[in-house]
């Protein structure tokens, strides 16, 4: 089951990230499963980052979004220190240690037009737990493929960078990732340059 985080758990106006109060969630079974394609394509991370662009278009819809969203960034959030302690989002005031955004526009729309959209963007965030080893070539498949996708939170927030724009439609899934540390340094080795990869750990 999905579900759907009240308007009750966080004050106006739709600013990101936000704690996520589980007291205050309500369950909706409406929102449906997600649809992803090419998400299996190891190549497909490696285009996005690099170039922001596939020859085969990596796309999200279903989950309750109202349209196909097309997938241009992908990247962390971590940190090292008590001022940069982790992932963005929190879970009653729980803060894991790092937090993967998959960023996707709402298919047809420029970055300048989905800013303006309050929904021209779709956001898909996994926590993750870090440990030791895995193998370097991967796909967002293997990096998701465990994670049960019918559990996530949704709400309408913003983005999490300047100009701050109520344009993102956030969903937060329940169930975290582990990934390794040789993992996280391949990725920011390959992509860091090329893409935003926000952290405090380079």
């Amino acid at each position: 089951q999905a579900v759907n985080t009240s308007s009750a758990a966080r004050a106006v106006p739709m600013q990101s990230p936000i704690d996520i109060v589980t007291s205050h969630v309500e369950t909706d079974h409406n929102l449906g499963n997600f649809t992803f394609v090419n998400f299996n394509s190891r190549s497909a991370i490696k285009s996005i980052t690099n170039n922001r662009h596939t020859e085969n278009e990596v796309e999200v819809s279903g989950g309750g979004l109202s349209a196909t969203y097309s997938t241009i960034q992908f990247h962390f959030h971590w940190g090292d220190t008590e001022h940069h302690p982790g992932s963005e989002h929190t879970v009653d005031g729980l803060r894991y240690p790092m937090e993967m955004h998959i960023v996707s526009l709402k298919k047809g729309l420029s970055v300048s037009q989905a800013i303006e959209d309050s929904s021209g963007i779709a956001v898909l965030g996994f926590f993750l737990n870090v440990y030791t080893e895995i193998n370097s070539s991967f796909s967002i498949d293997d990096l998701i493929g465990n994670v049960d996708l019918t559990k996530f939170y949704r709400y309408m927030g913003s983005l999490t960078t300047p100009s701050c724009n109520e344009a993102v439609v956030w969903t937060v899934f329940q169930q975290p990732i582990n990934i390794s540390k040789n993992l996280v340094s391949c990725t920011v080795r390959i992509y860091v340059g090329s893409m935003k990869v926000e952290g405090h750990d380079q």
